[in-house]
């Protein structure tokens, strides 16, 4: 496996509670210029819900995305149930983890969906804590890494002028769809 000191160690602290130092752009320039091709490959095709394709060779990438599933799959459960729906054909085939009713559960019960998506993104960090662990300088080290700066920058979008031209956009499709019927 390769090792990647100058990447990770020029790599700024990323704390929850505080906007990323460092823009997904800026940390893609770092990868692409100093992993190998396969490896920026691998981090190129990363998002929150998994990786495109199939290649889950790396046991960060295998434990992120069958965690992750199953805590969409408690979120998907919870929702059809409320909505008297099956849930069945929205679940990912991924092995379901003991932790997930308990975030996804606490997560839905909460008054405010920011909240929510906060208490999952509490939820996520955390479990990516326990996948750093043992890793300092490879690509499993950087494959956390991003997940966070995406968590983060995910959450600098939760802005009240977003959510109040979010609801305005909503609200006036209502209206017309009123006025149509």
């Amino acid at each position: 496996m390769n090792q990647y000191y100058y990447a990770v160690s020029s790599l700024p602290f990323l704390d929850f509670e505080s906007a990323p130092l460092l823009t997904l752009s800026e940390f893609m320039d770092i990868c692409r210029s100093t992993l190998t091709e396969k490896d920026f490959e691998v981090i190129n095709s990363l998002h929150l819900n998994g990786i495109k394709g199939s290649d889950f060779s790396l046991s960060v990438l295998t434990k992120w995305v069958s965690w992750e599933g199953s805590l969409r799959n408690e979120i998907v459960k919870l929702r059809a149930d409320s909505l008297d729906m099956e849930a069945e054909s929205y679940l990912y085939a991924v092995e379901s983890n003991t932790e997930a009713p308990g975030y996804a559960g606490n997560a839905y019960k909460l008054d405010s969906p920011l909240l929510a998506e906060e208490s999952i993104d509490r939820a996520r960090w955390q479990f990516l804590d326990e996948l750093e662990s043992g890793h300092y300088f490879d690509l499993e080290k950087l494959i956390v890494y991003l997940l966070r700066l995406k968590i983060l920058e995910r959450r600098t979008m939760f802005t009240i002028e977003k959510g109040n031209e979010n609801f305005q956009k909503i609200y006036e499709n209502i209206k017309e769809s009123v006025r149509e019927a």
